[in-house]
């Protein structure tokens, strides 16, 4: 059904890959301030990532947002290239997404690496950002290339999409001096890329082991880094719950334990 024939509240159904998007940057939103989470927790920079390993904070901070405005905006974005999914289809919707995700990443890295020795090195290595940006700004620059001549509601304000990257960069910049310049033009660069096609082969199987790997990574970096997961409760048990727990679980009930080892392990 067109959306003309629907009202907005129902538009959602016509676009389901983009409103479950949109959806689960709510409810992030909605968990980090309900526990109390800041930047600290789930923000990512070059520093926390490259020095310290902390490399699940990328996947971490691109899906976070503590603002209500910033979440605002990045979900009226979203929507405004929702129709790009039309042509695409849902799951296509989706591969894009995964890839211009992990490219705004490699991006970021990339240009704060680049920016080290610079005058800027300073305080682009430990500024903490989060945000969904970088993939939004990725999504509009790779309907620019396939849009030519259409027209993007920006700001609400109709803007070619062939500058329109360009021009949400200057124009939020200026309205918002503090957001991460560098991250979002990581996702014009990311977009670019994607829209030439330089990773066209980035589906399927290959993109399967990619996130598949991504994740491992992620995983192990959590574990490594020693950081505990602040959406995860802690229990900490008395000396005497302690003891049952270690009863519950004794060598005799393990079939895989030799008699030498049940005897060696007591002493552990």
């Amino acid at each position: 059904m067109a959306d003309s024939d629907l009202p907005l509240i129902a538009q959602p159904v016509n676009y389901p890959a983009t409103s479950s998007v949109i959806g689960f940057l709510c409810l992030v939103c909605y968990f980090l301030n309900a526990r109390g989470l800041g930047y600290q927790d789930v923000g990512s920079s070059y520093w926390l990532v490259t020095v310290e390993g902390q490399w699940w904070r990328t996947v971490t901070a691109s899906f976070s947002h503590l603002s209500l405005i910033h979440l605002m905006f990045n979900c009226y974005s979203t929507w405004q290239l929702k129709g790009v999914e039309v042509g695409l289809g849902a799951v296509g919707y989706l591969v894009i997404t995964l890839r211009l995700l992990g490219l705004s990443i490699v991006m970021q890295l990339l240009l704060h690496a680049g920016l080290k020795h610079t005058r800027w090195g300073s305080r682009t290595q430990t500024t903490i950002g989060i945000g969904y940006s970088c993939v939004v700004f990725g999504w509009m620059t790779w309907a620019s290339l396939r849009q030519p001549g259409a027209h993007l509601n920006l700001f609400f304000v109709r803007v070619p999409f062939s500058i329109s990257p360009f021009v949400s960069l200057v124009v939020t910049q200026f309205i918002i001096p503090n957001v991460d310049f560098w991250g979002h033009l990581a996702g014009i660069i990311a977009g670019y890329v994607e829209g030439w096609g330089l990773v066209m082969w980035l589906q399927g199987f290959w993109l399967l082991q990619a996130v598949i790997w991504g994740l491992i990574a992620v995983v192990v970096s959590l574990v490594r880094s020693d950081m505990r997961v602040p959406w995860v409760q802690e229990i900490e048990l008395s000396q005497s719950e302690q003891t049952c727990a270690a009863a519950a679980y004794s060598c005799e009930t393990d079939p895989w334990l030799t008699p030498r080892s049940r005897s060696e392990g007591s002493n552990l």
